[in-house]
């Protein structure tokens, strides 16, 4: 025992060796992993941010607006000649190609270029919306720019600003060229760029869409690199070519590793560069103090639990397990006593309840159980009718005998009116109290098809639709249902997948006195909502006799496990049947099949009618 002791303590000390490492490896592999991933995340979303601010700080339509407004100041003292116009427009060739006047009829009455004198702005689809100054909301109207229109446009000659004069009497038209306007957009750019600073050697760069390097914030080292102004671009990474995301990676640039975020736009590109080395400077130290970190206090962790082991574990941890195996054995009187903590102490009190409340649960699990089996039995025996009819024209009598688990065997028989008997021999798939309630609305359903007066037929259809509307017990029925003519012996009769009856003939057969009713076998009822169901018919004469029964005749058992079978079924009732009696007849039947069990276990219901002809 003491060396099986130290055997169970060594295993848990090697174990508890292994899992301490294995997580203090995991742990600092995930830490690291996490920092690593925020490190990234952080860093795009840094670089994703001065995009940004670049793209809301480059406005083109705040420039042209100072243009205009400082051109307008020059033009107050304007005389009507277009001598001062073709002076501000030489004044400033460098970008003005052009300055207009538009009266109030929308024609060009002065222009420095001539081309445009007697245009009228109505018939320009771009100018026409020049002609909103004149209802006097605004006094400065352009086009909103967010981009070159020069390169979105290859046609386009000029893009215009107009101001409303104070009197209300005429617009400035100020027209700008490709050339000079594209110098003033190359400002801008290099103006929001050569303002930001990424970091301490990170930089911003913004290029043309020729790939043409329009400005880039550097420190003074980076010149080195070929990261200067109007220089082509020459990174490693190509430039992205889908327009609108931005594109982001790691990668070298410009001689050294960086995290990269590309965005371009129809008329540049913009590039935001930091390098990964500043960026795991910082990370580096913080790791080293984590690594650190984390082996104190697995050291620590890993001493405290070998203690905790080797003093107060073990030990309990063998009497609870002999408690346990007891009770798994089988033996519920078992107690668990194990108290050298709290803890063990609480789970002795917990596993002791825990037998204690299954074994009321078994037992009232069994009582649950006796009684639902009763209550099926009950209600299976109280849908069959007891009372047997004293009719000159018939005679009739039924028995079921219950197995010790209830199953959905019925019978059933009754007038549709004056001179027709409605007979009914069926079995529910499945046991327990579901087969019985199933079985109690089969019967009631071929109850009252057939006493509408349907043919039997129908009744079997009618009965199968309604009982394949409710599919999530997944039961069917098998059922023989007939209807006798007591006026003529004329059996009309539906076979549904049933066990086939045994017609005995009266004393008028000269030969095979008794044989099964050959006959066309139709699909159960409640199986297929579709299924369609033969009426067939058979004619009694006066003193023949049919036997309907259930499988739990047929499918009997001996203590070999042999089967009764129908050929036993049907010699027997050849050979030892006096059909003079409904009742004597079903008894000497199921004597036959107790004698033939000799003692073997009844495992499903027997369920039996006999019904005899007697004519007019």
């Amino acid at each position: 025992m003491e060396k099986s002791k130290r055997k169970i303590g060594s295993i848990i000390y090697s174990w508890l060796a292994v899992l301490v490492l294995i997580s203090f490896i995991a742990s600092v592999a995930e830490g690291l992993i996490v920092q690593n991933l925020i490190q990234r995340l952080q860093v795009f979303a840094e670089l994703r941010a001065y995009i940004n601010d670049f793209e809301n700080d480059v406005d083109i339509n705040e420039r042209l607006y100072e243009y205009a407004t400082w051109e307008w100041n020059i033009l107050s003292g304007f005389d009507g000649t277009n001598a001062k116009l073709e002076a501000l427009r030489k004044a400033n060739s460098d970008y003005l190609a052009e300055v207009s006047i538009v009266n109030k009829d929308g024609i060009v009455t002065y222009s420095s270029d001539p081309e445009m004198l007697g245009k009228d702005l109505h018939n320009d689809k771009y100018l026409s919306d020049y002609l909103v100054l004149f209802e006097g909301k605004e006094d400065y109207y352009a086009a909103k720019i967010d981009t070159n229109p020069f390169i979105k446009d290859p046609n386009l000659k000029r893009i215009y600003t107009g101001v409303i004069s104070s009197n209300g009497e005429y617009i400035v038209l100020f027209g700008y060229e490709r050339d000079g306007f594209w110098e003033h957009y190359d400002t801008e750019l290099w103006l929001q760029v050569r303002s930001v600073r990424i970091g301490t050697t990170g930089f911003l760069m913004a290029c043309h869409s020729d790939g043409r390097i329009a400005g880039v914030s550097y420190a003074v080292e980076d010149k080195e690199k070929g990261l200067e102004d109007h220089q082509f671009y020459a990174g490693e990474i190509p430039l992205p070519e889908k327009e609108g995301e931005i594109y982001e990676t790691i990668s070298g640039f410009y001689g050294q590793e960086c995290y990269v975020s590309m965005l371009k736009k129809p008329d540049c590109y913009v590039i935001a560069a930091y390098p990964v080395a500043e960026a795991n400077a910082l990370r580096k130290e913080f790791n080293i103090l984590y690594l650190i970190l984390f082996v104190a206090i697995f050291a620590i962790l890993l001493v405290l639990i070998y203690i905790l082991m080797k003093n107060h574990v073990v030990k309990e941890i063998r009497s609870i397990h002999g408690s346990l195996k007891r009770i798994t054995e089988g033996d519920l009187d078992e107690k668990a006593d194990a108290k050298g903590s709290i803890e063990f102490y609480d789970l002795s009190r917990g596993i002791n309840d825990t037998v204690s409340n299954l074994k009321d649960r078994i037992q009232a699990a069994r009582e649950q159980m006796a009684a639902e089996i009763e209550n099926a039995r009950q209600i299976q025996e109280s849908a069959v009718p007891q009372v047997f009819p004293e009719d000159e024209r018939f005679e009739l009598y039924a028995s079921m005998n219950t197995a010790e688990a209830v199953g959905g065997d019925f019978y059933d028989f009754f007038m549709t009116d004056e001179n027709t008997l409605a007979v009914v021999m069926a079995d529910v798939s499945g046991k327990g109290m579901p087969a019985a309630l199933y079985m109690m609305r089969a019967k009631t359903l071929i109850k009252t098809y057939a006493r509408q007066g349907l043919p039997v037929d129908e009744v079997a259809a009618e009965t199968n639709k309604r009982l394949c509307e409710d599919t999530s017990q997944g039961m069917f029925v098998t059922a023989w249902i007939g209807f006798l003519d007591l006026t003529t012996g004329v059996m009309s009769y539906v076979h549904a997948g049933h066990t086939m009856p045994v017609l005995l003939r009266g004393d008028h057969a000269s030969e095979n006195a008794a044989s099964f009713v050959k006959q066309k076998i139709n699909t159960v009822l409640g199986g297929l909502r579709k299924a369609r169901y033969m009426r067939q018919e058979i004619t009694l004469q006066p003193g023949d006799s049919i036997f309907l029964y259930t499988d739990g005749v047929t499918e009997a058992h001996d203590v070999n496990n042999g089967m009764y079978g129908e050929e036993r079924l049907l010699t027997f009732i050849e050979e030892k049947v006096n059909a003079s009696s409904c009742k004597a007849s079903c008894e000497a039947v199921l004597s036959d099949v107790a004698a033939f069990s000799d003692g073997a276990k009844q495992f499903d219901d027997i369920t039996m009618m006999w019904v005899r002809y007697k004519g007019k």
